[in-house]
C-alpha cells in the first residue's frame, strides 16, 4: 500500500481556478480564527462595526439598557434617536455610524460574543415598513437600525450605541441602548425617551383609537396578536357663530372643557384639579358630536383621542395613550352600547374599568374626560352607586322656539328666504332637534330647485317647499322611526 504525504505545499500545487479558490477562502478563514485583528473585513459584519466604534474599550465595560414599548411609539423613538445624533454634531459630538441591518441578536451579544463565532453577522439591509404619521401620509422606515455616535460629558465621554427593532410577531419596539458604564446607559435611555414623548407625532393631535383584533390557529396558538391602532383624525373647527346653541349650556360647557385647559396654570397654582369628567346626553341629532367638534377647535393644544365601539373594551390603554401625550381630552362616543347596567349589557365590568381609569387619575394630571350617550337611562343605575367620577352632567334637548329660530336662521342665511313665513316655520319645528333642522332645510332647497329654469335662473325659497319636505321626511314612519330621523312629537 503506497501512502501518500499532504503538506501545505502540496495543498496550493497548482490544481485549476476552482481548487485554488477553495485553499485561498481556507486560508482566509484560519487567519480571521486565528488572526482576527489583521484579517477582518469590519465593513461587511455588524459586529466588527460596533467593536470598532469603541475599539478603545473594553466590550465589558458597556453596559446595555433594554426597554420594551409599544409598537405605535416605533416612529417617535426613531426620531428621537436621530434627533440626538444631530444635536450631538453641533454640539461638538461625532455621529460615526448608522447601520440599517438585519439581525435577531440583541445588542449585548453583538458586543461580547467570540469574534469567531461561525454564526453569519454579515450586514444585510432591513427590510422597510409604512408608518402612519399623520392623516393620509406614511412615512417608511427601517425595521432594525443601529446608531453609534457621542455624546455631550454631561452624558458619556466615550462613544454610545442605540438599538432600534421592530418585533412584529409581538406588535412590540424594542430600544437597546448600551453606554460605557450603567449611569451614562441609564441617563442615555432617559433622554431618547423624554425625547419621543415630547416631540411625538400624536402630542395635540386629533386622534381616533381603534383595536385590531387578533388571530389564533386551529389549536388556539395566537398567529396574531392584537393590537392598538392610532389614527389621525383631521380637525374641522367649528366657529362659535356656527355652533348654534343655548347661552347657558354654551357657558357651561365652555367653562368645564375650554377654560380649565386654557386657564390650567392659574387653576393648578390655587388647587383645582385638572381632571374633569362630563357627560353629554340626549336624543339622536340634538349636538353632542357637534359640540365635541367645536371642542376640539378650541383646544389644538390638547391632544384630543376619540374612542368608541369595541375599543371602549380596552379602556385602560386609551387612558394610557392619554397620559403619555397630556394635556390630553379623551372623547368616549355612545358609551351607553358598552358602559350599561349588567342587566341590560353583560359587558358592564367595562363600565367599572372606566371609572376606576377616572378615579385613578392623579390631581396634577391634565386628563379630561367627555362621555356621550343617547340614552342615560341605561347608564345611570349602573354609575349612581359611582358618584364623583362624572363632575358635569349636560342635557341636549330639543331645542325651544327661540332656539328654532337660530337654528333656522343660520342655515336658511345662504339663500333668498324673502317669501317664507318664519312664525310657521318655528312653530311645525317643535320637537325637531337640530340635526332634523338641518336636513329639513336641505329637502326644502332640493325642492326648490326643481323650480329652476331658463325662465326662473334664482333659487327662492318658500313655506310651500318647507311644507312638502316635512310630509315627506315624516310621511312614511312612526314615531320610533321619527325618532330615528331627529323629530320628538312630544318635547322632553
Amino acid at each position: 500500500m503506497s501512502i501518500r504525504h499532504y503538506s501545505l505545499a502540496n495543498s496550493l500545487r497548482p490544481r485549476g481556478p476552482g481548487a485554488t479558490r477553495k485553499v485561498t477562502t481556507s486560508i482566509r478563514s484560519l487567519a480571521e480564527k486565528w488572526l482576527p485583528t489583521l484579517f477582518r473585513d469590519s465593513t461587511h459584519r455588524l459586529d466588527y462595526r460596533l467593536r470598532d466604534a469603541i475599539a478603545k474599550h473594553s466590550p465589558e465595560e458597556y453596559v446595555v439598557n433594554t426597554k420594551v414599548l409599544p409598537v405605535y411609539r416605533f416612529v417617535d423613538l426613531y426620531r428621537a434617536i436621530n434627533a440626538l445624533g444631530n444635536s450631538n454634531a453641533e454640539s461638538g459630538g461625532i455621529t460615526i455610524d448608522r447601520i440599517d441591518t438585519k439581525t435577531k441578536e440583541d445588542l449585548t451579544d453583538l458586543l461580547r460574543a467570540d469574534l469567531t463565532d461561525w454564526y453569519s453577522r454579515k450586514i444585510v439591509r432591513s427590510s422597510k415598513s409604512a408608518w402612519t404619521i399623520a392623516d393620509d401620509v406614511e412615512e417608511f422606515l427601517p425595521t432594525n437600525c443601529f446608531w453609534i455616535f457621542t455624546c455631550p460629558h454631561s452624558v458619556s465621554a466615550h462613544p454610545v450605541i442605540v438599538r432600534l427593532n421592530h418585533n412584529a410577531y409581538d406588535e412590540q419596539a424594542n430600544l437597546e441602548v448600551a453606554a460605557c458604564g450603567s449611569e451614562a446607559a441609564k441617563v442615555l435611555l432617559t433622554l431618547v425617551l423624554e425625547h419621543s414623548l415630547t416631540h411625538s407625532i400624536y402630542r395635540h393631535q386629533l386622534l381616533s383609537v381603534s383595536f385590531q383584533t387578533g388571530n389564533k390557529d386551529e389549536f388556539g396558538d395566537i398567529e396574531k396578536q392584537e393590537r392598538l391602532r392610532i389614527g389621525f383624525r383631521l380637525a374641522s373647527p367649528v366657529a362659535r357663530d356656527q355652533f348654534v346653541i343655548d347661552d347657558q349650556v354654551f357657558s357651561t360647557l365652555y367653562r368645564n372643557v375650554v377654560d380649565l385647559y386654557r386657564r390650567r396654570a392659574v387653576l393648578k397654582q390655587h388647587g383645582v384639579p385638572l381632571r374633569r369628567g362630563v357627560l353629554l346626553y340626549g336624543p339622536p341629532g340634538t349636538g353632542k358630536t357637534y359640540a365635541c367638534r367645536y371642542l376640539f377647535g378650541e383646544l389644538p393644544e390638547t391632544t384630543r383621542i376619540v374612542a368608541t365601539g369595541r375599543t371602549l373594551h380596552k379602556i385602560s390603554q386609551v387612558f394610557d395613550l392619554a397620559r403619555l401625550y397630556q394635556p390630553s381630552l379623551i372623547v368616549l362616543e355612545d358609551v351607553d352600547l358598552v358602559f350599561a347596567s349588567r342587566e341590560i349589557n353583560l359587558y358592564s365590568s367595562s363600565l367599572g374599568d372606566l371609572l376606576d381609569q377616572m378615579d385613578g387619575l392623579r390631581p396634577h394630571e391634565d386628563v379630561s374626560v367627555i362621555l356621550t350617550t343617547n340614552a342615560i337611562e341605561r347608564l345611570e343605575s349602573a354609575i349612581k352607586d359611582r358618584p364623583g367620577r362624572i363632575s358635569q352632567c349636560i342635557y341636549l334637548g330639543p331645542p325651544g322656539a327661540a332656539l328654532r329660530q337660530r337654528y333656522l336662521t343660520h342655515y336658511i342665511k345662504p339663500y333668498n328666504s324673502a317669501a317664507i313665513d318664519w312664525e310657521q316655520l318655528v312653530t311645525r319645528s317643535e320637537g325637531a332637534t337640530p340635526a332634523f333642522i338641518k336636513e329639513w332645510v336641505h329637502r326644502a332647497v332640493q325642492y326648490a330647485t326643481e323650480r329652476i329654469d331658463s325662465d326662473h335662473l334664482t333659487l327662492q325659497l318658500t313655506t310651500k317647499d318647507f311644507d312638502s319636505a316635512h310630509e315627506e321626511m315624516t310621511r312614511y314612519t312612526d314615531e320610533s322611526g321619527k325618532r330615528i330621523i331627529g323629530f320628538i312629537s312630544q318635547l322632553q
